[in-house]
């Protein structure tokens, strides 16, 4: 009887962790001090530590332009030659921790951008905030897809290896990776059909 409850307790556990992290599309306005100024810019949140998050911004960032750690925030330059403009163009981004997970904020840095340009630019880093956090998602969804699948694919050959009890507990086992997988489709699917 123990057996079966924690097989029961076991198969939730599974399909609990496919949807932990909870993906929302919601990007918001936001204000935050950034080197000494106030700032207006865009944030959004993530079901993610916010240590993960900035490597993934790092890693994304460094596809289009030339990050920086600043210690406490980053500092992102955009050469001239990639944004078809005349300027480089500068993006903050900071980091914040939060009980479930962290808060990403993005400005673009209006220093040396013409007047007539920051709504042009404000478009084009929504835009990269969507794209970075869809990319985000979708990689580590898939990672985890990948790794429920190998143990899917394992608790299928003890299914077909064992008999009786064992048999029972392994579908049991087997379920719960199919349930857990179904969620991680349905979650990637979302995503996908963001923005």
């Amino acid at each position: 009887m123990t057996e079966r409850i924690l097989l029961i307790f076991f198969v939730f556990f599974l399909s609990y962790r496919g949807t932990s992290q909870d993906f929302s599309a919601e990007i918001r306005a936001d204000k935050l001090t950034i080197d000494g100024k106030a700032r207006d810019g865009i944030s959004t949140s993530f079901d993610f530590p916010a240590r993960e998050v900035e490597r993934g911004w790092w890693r994304y960032s460094r596809e289009f332009g030339r990050p920086l750690n600043m210690r406490g925030y980053y500092k992102v330059t955009i050469p001239s030659e990639v944004n078809s403009g005349n300027v480089d163009i500068t993006l903050l981004s900071k980091t914040l921790s939060s009980k479930t997970g962290c808060k990403f904020f993005l400005v673009l840095d209006q220093e040396h951008v013409p007047v007539t340009k920051v709504a042009a630019y404000n478009a084009q880093i929504k835009t990269i905030l969507q794209d970075f956090k869809k990319t985000y998602y979708i990689d580590e969804l898939g990672e985890t897809l990948e790794k429920a699948e190998k143990k899917a694919a394992s608790a299928s050959k003890k299914v077909s290896k064992s008999d009786g009890n064992g048999k029972e507990k392994a579908l049991a086992e087997l379920t719960g990776y199919q349930k857990q997988i179904e969620a991680i489709k349905n979650q990637l699917k979302i995503i996908y059909q963001a923005y």
